[in-house]
């Protein structure tokens, strides 16, 4: 039999320079070869390789050629073009996205002083912005690093961001579009009123939308409805970008993007984003009434736990390596690094893991550590409360401080109000009095529950027990995070921020599992962490501005 040749497909191997420095760790000596080829090719590889290394040299040789603005248009452009071809098709990981991006931003720097200050390198300007009342600012931080990399100026307003300020950056800075973020439930109503806002001033100026709480369905079908201009839903940020495109090239032409009616997407589409996505992570509201539904009541519970204190306790003495315990890595690797498996085959994915993304996370992790760029902290407390309808109320009781208690406090505490619990049954001698309460909304379909169905009635002459907390990383690592940003160190950004974001949730979820056991009913806890991340375990974690408990303006009464 002769022997068939072997037919290779050529695929981009972003991995490439990571691999080469963890195989010199393992005692492999591999050298750098130089780059080979014209210089329009060597400049765009480098974009394409996230290789900045020589890079000033091979700008030189270009500009014996080509402008500066030119060779920034017609070169280094060309090869992030490629770099989002490549995202797209699930060849390249968002990390080295980045590293690209870096390196486009160290070039566009470099050429700067060889141009004119009358020339322009922006084919378009967009104000940017996560709406009021969200603090989530990744997915328009990645926007604005993809689009300032590919020729275009944004203006970031940050996080918090009322509409008015965002209609005034947009006449400041005459922008072409204007873009909203946000991960909230709660920040997609808040988009829609901006844009009824918007529509009754007659505003008509493009419109991008994107977070995690959004749906393709439920911009097209129900927010396009409410504007006059043209409204577009991003997934991610190349969305972001293939926007800004569509509007150049329309301007170029003296045209305008046409706003579309409302759209029927497949059910399968729908499906395949939730997929990808996470259902919970892909809330599409709907502005139709919903259909009533019988309320189901929920059997009284056989016992009310034994609260270990009244009040409250601050604790600042927590261990990271108790912290990264609880970290979710499938949430830290595919959902903030956007490292996913996309259409590699699952050796190739795995092997991604185990040479780059794993050792990275070690790497993170140790930095962190030696440097203080996390310090966890926690306030948390137990309150008497009772429900009432829709509501929970929250009692101040006038029982004394227990002395004995205050005496066995940990030096890990600090701040403590401890008080004697109050007795079970309302004839018993103490008064209690309402401090305040939350109102939540009742499930649409299913049992038609809500959170206060969860706890003793006000008139079953029990009073109940709720646990609060309050985590944080601090400060810190809110100032080294916007200061990687600000440096255009992209992927330091995206690792660092990325583990802060997901120790701050380990850091909940591990604080839950200690208030299961001062209440007594850890018992049906998994002994696996990874189980608990999936709830097995009684009780429930929820934080406002998701949907049991959407109102923002309740963190003033927790904090209270």
């Amino acid at each position: 039999m002769s022997e068939c040749p072997t037919i290779q497909k050529c695929v981009y191997d972003p991995l490439a320079a990571l691999m080469e420095y963890y195989a010199s760790q393992k005692g492999i000596k591999k050298e750098k070869q130089e780059r080979t080829g014209t210089v329009e090719e060597r400049l765009k590889n480098r974009i394409i390789d996230g290789d900045r290394v020589g890079l000033h040299k091979d700008l030189d040789e270009g500009l014996k050629s080509y402008s500066a603005l030119d060779v920034i248009n017609k070169i280094l452009l060309s090869g992030m073009k490629v770099v989002g071809e490549l995202f797209g098709s699930g060849q390249m990981q968002l990390p080295f996205v980045l590293q690209s991006a870096e390196v486009m931003k160290a070039a566009v720097a470099y050429l700067e002083q060889f141009m004119d200050k009358a020339e322009s390198t922006s084919k378009g300007t967009m104000v940017i912005a996560t709406v009021k009342g969200d603090v989530h600012d990744i997915g328009k931080n990645l926007v604005d690093i993809i689009l300032t990399n590919n020729g275009y100026r944004v203006v970031n307003l940050g996080i918090k961001c009322p509409v008015e300020t965002m209609l005034h950056a947009v006449e400041e800075h005459s922008a072409d579009a204007l873009g909203m973020s946000g991960l909230l439930v709660k920040s997609t109503l808040i988009m829609k009123e901006n844009l009824e806002v918007m529509n009754e001033r007659s505003i008509t100026i493009p419109v991008v939308l994107g977070g995690a709480a959004l749906t393709r369905r439920y911009v097209e079908q129900d927010l396009r409805g409410v504007y006059g201009g043209y409204v577009s839903y991003a997934n991610d940020a190349f969305d972001g970008l293939k926007f800004m495109e569509e509007l150049a090239g329309a301007k170029a032409r003296g045209e305008t993007l046409v706003k579309t009616g409302e759209q029927s997407l497949p059910r399968l589409q729908e499906d395949e984003e939730n997929e990808q996505i996470g259902f919970e992570a892909k809330i599409a509201l709907s502005v139709k009434a919903q259909p009533q539904v019988i309320i189901k009541k929920i059997q009284p519970a056989q016992f009310i736990p034994t609260s270990p204190f009244w009040g409250t306790k601050v604790v600042d003495d927590i261990s990271l390596d108790e912290v990264f315990q609880y970290i979710n890595e499938v949430a830290l690797f595919r959902g903030q690094w956007q490292v996913r498996k996309g259409k590699i085959s699952v050796e190739e994915y795995q092997k991604l893991l185990e040479e780059k993304i794993y050792p990275e996370y070690e790497s993170q992790k140790s930095k962190v550590k030696n440097k203080k760029l996390l310090q966890p902290k926690v306030v948390y407390g137990y309150f008497p409360c009772n429900s009432d309808g829709d509501d929970l109320i929250i009692y101040s009781s006038d029982v004394i401080l227990n002395p004995a208690k205050r005496d066995e406090e940990s030096p890990k505490t600090r701040g403590a109000e401890i008080l004697r619990p109050p007795r079970r049954t309302q004839n018993d001698n103490f008064s209690l009095h309402e401090k305040l309460r939350f109102s939540f909304p009742r499930q649409s379909k299913d049992r038609n529950l809500c959170l206060s169905d969860f706890f003793a009635p006000v008139d079953s002459g029990k009073v109940d027990v709720v646990a609060f907390h309050m985590v944080t990383m601090g400060k810190v690592a809110s100032e080294h995070s916007r200061q990687l940003f600000t440096s255009n160190n992209y992927k330091e950004y995206l690792y660092f921020h990325g583990l802060s974001v997901e120790a701050t949730e380990a850091l909940a979820e591990l604080w839950h599992k200690k208030i299961r056991e001062e209440l007594n009913i850890h018992q049906k806890d998994s002994p696996e962490i990874k189980k608990l991340f999936s709830q097995q375990y009684q009780g429930s974690r929820y934080s406002f501005g998701y949907p049991a408990c959407p109102s923002l303006e309740d963190h003033v009464k927790l904090f209270e």
